[in-house]
């Protein structure tokens, strides 16, 4: 698999998706397995997600160094985020880790992509 590969996804994931208003996205093709996808997608209850994927492609295998996906209400409070930066080692799941409402869950987390947080909140969405 290369980067542009996993960007044609990610294009994919987000044009078939029902709940998604609006999306400004970014592709950064930095080598032929490295890349950065980032941007912010509006939902259509007026939701949006912010978010940020370093990814590494290697022999059929997609590496992501380096995470955030960070969800806000209509009000723009955060509703949940998630990340891989190394900054809790006090948990099990270092460095993957979920905030909800501002909150640090330990064990509440594992490594997430973009198709998995577009599926919590699709799920969030349709109640």
């Amino acid at each position: 698999m290369q980067v542009i590969d996993y960007f044609s996804e990610i294009q994919s994931l987000i044009k078939s998706s029902i709940f998604v208003e609006i999306a400004d996205v970014e592709y950064e093709v930095k080598s032929r397995g490295l890349g950065i996808v980032h941007g912010m997608i509006g939902m259509v209850d007026g939701s949006a997600l912010q978010f940020m994927e370093l990814v590494n492609t290697r022999r059929d295998k997609m590496i992501r160094l380096k995470y955030r996906f960070h969800f806000m209400n209509t009000n723009g409070e955060m509703v949940f985020r998630y990340d891989n930066a190394s900054h809790h080692p006090e948990i099990a799941t270092q460095p993957h880790h979920k905030y909800i409402n501002g909150k640090k869950l330990p064990g509440l987390s594992k490594e997430v992509g973009l198709k998995d947080v577009l599926l919590e909140i699709e799920k969030m969405i349709s109640g």
